[in-house]
């Protein structure tokens, strides 16, 4: 990325975030409120060696020390000041960035979103903007309340003593030198610090979601050995980058404390030996300008640390430029669903998994999609959803081109259940809550009723209330599914899409649910993507996926025992029916 000024990145972190300009304007008043009263006391020093010390005037004592009290509480009231509105300002725009964040990754295409790992989205949002917090008071207003200020102490030292003040200020272009240097050091350092951690996020993240096949296949031992090699990656490239800041560190302490001061005094005493100057204008201008050379010093900190932080900075910058949805909220009247010459191909692969597939569902029709693992069919399933979005052809839904309208819209007409449903580490209540809030209670044991799932939830200790774990965890696969299905019921859109959403239930469980969904197909459009013959015989029309390409289409009867593809797929379910004497 582009290296950007800070009232660049000042403009970049707050386009479409209101609320941060009243609290800076508020601190920008404070620190000149501390730099007007931070130059008065080094002057009264001044007075005090001069007019009572060297001149004996004891009268004045007490005005100096009565002076440097009020100086104090002054001081004190512009710091709580200064962090009452620092921490208010903090506060607002933790919450708003992190909204906008998450609003960005939600609103962009699936596309965009599969760019991002696991873990490169959760640094972005817990630990970026943690950094990003720290720019407006650190980086920006302490970084240019700083430069002024040590422009008014320069101004000051010159006129003290103009030849003191030039001879001091030679060293100063050296520390600048020295920090852009070392700055640009620490970006790079910075820069694999981000992704090697990103990586480790991802890593930690996946092994704490997949911890049941860690334990299954006994993997613990290989992925402590994977752990071990992010460890020693992160603590080389960390430990390079700390070599570089305290170097920076080292540099100014150094050139403070060995050269700077000493060549003040040596030089300064000279001019009282020679009476170029006074005791107390040497001691203050030592004063002075040990205060502009602590500037000097936060002014280089500042380059450094932002250099380092603005790889965390430019991670968030990049998310709130992302181009998010900009299509139409349009309502999809009816059910009816036609697909024209679908081709589709997924991100970085030359093959196309769906081909030039065309088929039609009227308003009520209940379709069944079959075909082999890798045909395809799945990949429907997310295209009608809108969860991705095909190369080639058009998908019409209600007479409306789904390409042109936004995910709300189509989140509103169409449900999905999905093999492994997205729950979440709440209640059983909140994740069903979660497609309809104000839901009643009486709705929530409806649906769960239709879904065969009502008995078990009354088993749990807290029944409705009771936490299922991430993904579900505390629930088999069979009782993920079910929620997933009352959950769609709930929903009550009036096309659903069961993608293999009942390959984990026993037989009479499946029984009662496609029981349900026949009820519902009264009025509903339905899709169900199934390998299981019970599962599409009473669907009004089949359509045979493989390689791609749609096979054959038509009902269950006339298929079966006509197709070679259809048969194949059911030859075994076939047997089994045939030995249960059932008709077919």
């Amino acid at each position: 990325m582009k290296i950007m000024t800070r009232f660049k990145i000042y403009k970049e972190l707050t386009n479409g975030i209101s609320g941060t300009k009243k609290p800076l304007i508020a601190l920008s008043f404070l620190k000149l409120w501390a730099l007007g009263i931070g130059i008065i006391p080094p002057l009264l020093y001044a007075y005090l060696i001069n007019s009572v010390m060297i001149g004996k005037n004891i009268n004045k004592l007490w005005a100096i020390i009565c002076a440097y009290i009020l100086i104090y509480i002054l001081l004190t009231v512009g710091i709580v000041l200064s962090k009452k509105f620092s921490n208010r300002l903090i506060l607002k725009y933790d919450i708003k960035i992190k909204h906008m964040l998450l609003k960005k990754y939600t609103t962009i295409d699936s596309m965009s979103y599969n760019k991002f790992s696991t873990g490169d989205v959760k640094s972005r949002i817990e630990n970026d903007t943690v950094v990003v917090e720290s720019f407006f008071t650190d980086y920006f207003l302490e970084f240019y309340y700083d430069i002024i200020y040590s422009f008014v102490l320069a101004i000051i030292l010159l006129c003290l003593n103009w030849q003191l003040a030039l001879l001091s200020l030679i060293f100063i272009p050296m520390t600048f030198v020295v920090v852009n240097f070392l700055g640009k050091k620490t970006k790079q350092a910075g820069e694999k610090l981000w992704k090697i951690n990103t990586k480790y996020e991802t890593f930690l993240h996946m092994t704490f979601q997949n911890w049941k096949d860690v334990k299954i296949n006994n993997l613990e031992d290989k992925l402590f050995e994977e752990l071990n090699v992010y460890y020693k990656k992160i603590r080389r490239i960390w430990f390079l980058n700390q070599i570089y800041w305290h170097l920076g560190l080292s540099f100014s302490f150094f050139q403070r404390n060995f050269i700077t001061q000493m060549f003040l005094y040596f030089v300064g005493g000279l001019f009282v030996i020679k009476g170029y100057s006074e005791v107390g204008t040497v001691l203050v201008f030592i004063n002075f300008y040990g205060q502009f050379y602590d500037l000097i010093k936060n002014i280089c900190d500042s380059i450094i640390r932002l250099k380092n932080d603005s790889v965390n900075i430019e991670k968030v910058i990049e998310i709130l430029n992302l181009e998010t949805e900009k299509k139409a909220n349009l309502p999809i009247i009816d059910g009816n669903i036609i697909v024209e010459n679908l081709s589709f191909k997924y991100q970085d692969n030359d093959e196309f998994v769906l081909k030039n597939i065309s088929f039609e569902v009227k308003n009520g029709e209940h379709l069944a999609i079959v075909g082999e693992s890798g045909s395809g069919k799945s990949t429907i399933a997310k295209i009608l959803s809108g969860q991705i979005i095909p190369q080639k052809g058009n998908i019409l839904i209600g007479g409306v081109d789904i390409n042109a309208i936004d995910s709300k819209s189509i989140s509103k007409k169409i449900s999905i259940v999905m093999q492994e449903p997205t729950l979440f580490n709440l209640t059983v209540r909140e994740n069903l809550l979660m497609v309809k809030p104000e839901a009643k209670d009486e709705e929530l044991t409806e649906c769960c009723r239709k879904a065969s799932i009502y008995d078990f939830i009354e088993t749990l200790p807290n029944k409705f209330d009771t936490i299922i774990g991430e993904k579900g965890v505390k629930l088999s696969g069979g009782q993920k599914q079910r929620l997933s299905i009352a959950r769609a019921f709930l929903q009550n859109n009036d096309i659903i899409i069961f993608d293999e959403s009942t390959s984990a239930l026993d037989s009479e469980k499946e029984r009662d649910i496609i029981n349900e969904i026949k009820n519902l197909s009264k009025d509903k459009t339905l899709i169900s993507i199934a390998h299981r013959l019970s599962t599409i015989q009473s669907c009004d029309k089949v359509i045979v996926i493989k390689d791609g390409f749609i096979m054959a289409e038509g009902t269950h009867e006339e298929l079966k025992g006509k197709n070679e593809n259809y048969d194949f797929l059911f030859k075994k379910q076939y047997n089994n029916w045939y030995r249960k004497n059932m008709s077919i």
